[in-house]
C-alpha cells in the first residue's frame, strides 16, 4: 500500500535518503540537458524505463528528470524541479500548485543516478542525509520523525549523533525519547513516535493526534492487533502488545487524519531480543507479512465465548468472485497443507452481517476478522459490537470482495463461510478446483469453469452451509437469512437466496444460448445494482466474468496455506 506521509514534516525530521550512484548510470546522465524529453501529464511513458534520473527518497521515492519533471515510481507527474543554478545541480522541488515548496535546496550531486527500471532496487535501508527547509516555515510543519526540537541538524550535528553510540539500539532508544516531545503538523499535535521497534510478546508505545475536529480513519489492517480509540477531540492508537505468532519484519499501518494520511511503521523482532518500542530509523519499504493482516466476516454475532453465530446463506448459489485487482507480487505459489479435502460445490451471498470471525472468541490464532460500520466502507475495531443484522453497527467490509490478479490465470480469490459444525476454522485457506459440472444442472457455464481454481480464506459460517460446501462472498449473491444491507445504498439484490444470478437464470430461461445470455443479464444487473459503488460492482462482476456465471458449481477441495493477498484483507 502507498500512502502519502508528510512531505515537508519529513524534510525537518532529515528523514531523507541517498544511495550510491554508478559511474554508467552518472556518465549517461551528465550527457543529458533540461530540453530532453520526459514525462507529461498526458502521457506519463512519455520517458523510457531507462532512461537515467535522480533517485531523492523523503515521504516517498522521487524521480527527478533533466527536464525538470519529478515523477513517482511508476513515471507518473508528481511535481516540477526548478534548477537554482546554472550548472543545474542544485534546485528546489515544486509542488502542483507551481508555488508551494514541498523540497529545498536539493544537491543533484549527492543523489544516486537510476533509471524508473532499477530505482526501487536502489532504495536505502535507512535514512543518511538531511536537506535545507525551505525558506518559509509556512511551507513546512514537523512531524513526530523529526528531533525534539523540530528543527533541521546541520551535518555537523547529524555527524555528531551518529558518533554518539556505537550500538544501534543505543541509537534507537536516543530517537524514542526524542519523538515523545508532542510535535505540531498543523493543527493536529502528535505525542509518541511513529516509528518503532517492539519484540514479539513486548509492547508499543501509546500515540496520540490530539486538536482534531473529527474521528480519524484507519487505512489499513497490516497491524491488525493495533487498538485506537477516539474521545473529545483526542486519537489514541493504545499501547498493544505484540502477538508472539506475529511475524519478524516490518509493517506499517496508515490513518488518515485531518485529511492527511500518517504511516505507523513498526519493526517487529523475536520474543526476547528486547522487551521495549525503540523507534526506528529504518525507511525501507513496507514488507508484505503472512501474519500481519486484520480479518473480516461474519453475518452473525456471538454473546458469549462459546457461541457461534451462524450467518445467512443459500444453499442455491455459485460461487462469487471479483474484482480485477493487480497485486505487483505476481501470483502466489499455493501450497497445500495435508489438512481437510473432500468434493463440494461452492454457493454464493452477501448479506452484509458482521462476520462470525470477527468476534474474538471465535477468531482463534488468525485473530478476528476485518469489520466495518454500516458502509461496509469506514473499518470498525470494536469487535464486541453487535452486528446490524441484530440492530448493531458491525457490518461486512466491502473490500472484501472476490478478486483476480494479473498474470495470474484461471486462479481467483475470495471468502467464504464454512459449517458451522466445522468451527475453528477461522482464518484457514482452501483451494476449489471446479470440475466443469454444477450441483443442480450442468450449462455450458459450468463447462467453462472446469479447471479454474478458487481459493478461498474462512471468515464466517454458516448455520445453512453443508459439509463440502463453501459460501463464497460476493455482492448481488443474495442475503439468504439475514440482510444487512441497507447501509451500503445498494440497489437490488436480486433473489433472497442465488441473488442476481437467480434473477438472471429464470430470465434467460432453457433454450437457445443459455451461456452468454446469463452472463449478458448478470453484468447489466451488476451495473445496474453497484452503480454507486465501483468497489461492489467489480466483485459482482467477478461471478460474470471469472466464474463464467455458474450456479452452484460442483469442485474438489483441499486445505492451502493462505497467500499473503487474501491474508491482507483478511
Amino acid at each position: 500500500m502507498k500512502y502519502q506521509f508528510l512531505k515537508s514534516a519529513l524534510i525537518l525530521g532529515s528523514v531523507l535518503a541517498f544511495v550510491n550512484c554508478t559511474d554508467d548510470a552518472t556518465d549517461v546522465i551528465s550527457n543529458l540537458d533540461p530540453n530532453a524529453n520526459q514525462p507529461s501529464e498526458n502521457d506519463p511513458s512519455a520517458v523510457p524505463a531507462d532512461d537515467p534520473c535522480w533517485l531523492i527518497n523523503a515521504d516517498q521515492p522521487y524521480l527527478i528528470y533533466p527536464a525538470g519533471i519529478v515523477t513517482d515510481l511508476k513515471g507518473n507527474p508528481v511535481a516540477t524541479f526548478v534548477f537554482t543554478d546554472e550548472n543545474y545541480t542544485t534546485g528546489n522541488m515544486i509542488a502542483a500548485d507551481g508555488s508551494t515548496i514541498i523540497l529545498n535546496n536539493i544537491a543533484l550531486d549527492n543523489l544516486t543516478v537510476v533509471t524508473r527500471a532499477t530505482a526501487s532496487m536502489a532504495l536505502p535501508p535507512s535514512s543518511s542525509a538531511a536537506i535545507e527547509t525551505p525558506a518559509s516555515s509556512a511551507d513546512v510543519t514537523p512531524t513526530v520523525s523529526s528531533s525534539s526540537t523540530g528543527t533541521t541538524p546541520t551535518s555537523s550535528e547529524t555527524a555528531a549523533n551518529n558518533d554518539k553510540s556505537s550500538s544501534s539500539e543505543e541509537k534507537q532508544v536516543a530517537t524514542s525519547s526524542a519523538t515523545q516531545t508532542p510535535i505540531t503538523d498543523g493543527k493536529v499535535t502528535i505525542t509518541g513516535s511513529l516509528t518503532q521497534t517492539v519484540a514479539q510478546k513486548a509492547s508499543t508505545s501509546e500515540i496520540k493526534f490530539s486538536g482534531l475536529s473529527n474521528e480519524p480513519t484507519r487505512l489499513s489492517w497490516n497491524a491488525y492487533f493495533l487498538e485506537t480509540s477516539y474521545s473529545n477531540g483526542t486519537y489514541t492508537v493504545k499501547a498493544i502488545t505484540v502477538p508472539e505468532y506475529f511475524e519478524v519484519g516490518e509493517v506499517s499501518e496508515f490513518f488518515k487524519v485531518e485529511g492527511k494520511d500518517y504511516e505507523f511503521k513498526i519493526t517487529v523482532t523475536k520474543a526476547g531480543s528486547g522487551s521495549t518500542s525503540k523507534s526506528s530509523s529504518s525507511q525501507q519499504q513496507q514488507k508484505s507479512s503472512s501474519s500481519q493482516q486484520a480479518k473480516s466476516s461474519s453475518s452473525q454475532q456471538a454473546k458469549s465465548s462459546s457461541s457461534q453465530q451462524a450467518k445467512s446463506s443459500s444453499s442455491v448459489q455459485p460461487v462469487s468472485s471479483s474484482s480485477k485487482q493487480v497485486v505487483t507480487t505476481g501470483c502466489p505459489t499455493i501450497k497445500t497443507k495435508g489438512g481437510a479435502s473432500g468434493s463440494g460445490f461452492a454457493s454464493r451471498y452477501w448479506d452484509g452481517c458482521k462476520p462470525s470471525c470477527s468476534w474474538k472468541n471465535n477468531a482463534g490464532s488468525a485473530g478476528p476478522a476485518k469489520q466495518c460500520s454500516r458502509d461496509g466502507k469506514t473499518a470498525s475495531t470494536n469487535y464486541d459490537e453487535q452486528s446490524v443484522c441484530s440492530g448493531g453497527g458491525a457490518a461486512t467490509c466491502t473490500s472484501q470482495i472476490p478478486f483476480t490478479i494479473d498474470g495470474c490465470d484461471n486462479i481467483g480469490f475470495a471468502f467464504a463461510a464454512v459449517p458451522a459444525s466445522n468451527g475453528g476454522q477461522c482464518g484457514k485457506c482452501f483451494q476449489l478446483t471446479f470440475t466443469g459440472k454444477g450441483k443442480y444442472e450442468t450449462k455450458g457455464n459450468h463447462k467453462k469453469l472446469e479447471g479454474k481454481k478458487l481459493i478461498v480464506m474462512v471468515t464466517n459460517i454458516g448455520a445453512d452451509v453443508n459439509q463440502g460446501q463453501f459460501d463464497v462472498m460476493i455482492p448481488g449473491g443474495g442475503v439468504g437469512l439475514y440482510n444487512g444491507t441497507s447501509g451500503y445504498n445498494w440497489g437490488s439484490q436480486g433473489a433472497q437466496y442465488g441473488g442476481l444470478l437467480t434473477d438472471c437464470e429464470k430470465e434467460a430461461g432453457t433454450a437457445g444460448d443459455v451461456t452468454n445470455k446469463r452472463k449478458e443479464c448478470l453484468v447489466k444487473k451488476c451495473n445496474s445494482s453497484f452503480g454507486s459503488d465501483t468497489q461492489a460492482k467489480e466483485g459482482c462482476l467477478f461471478l460474470a466474468n471469472f466464474m463464467e456465471a455458474a450456479g452452484n458449481p460442483t469442485h474438489n477441495y483441499t486445505e492451502v496455506e493462505c497467500p499473503e493477498v487474501l491474508k491482507s484483507k483478511y
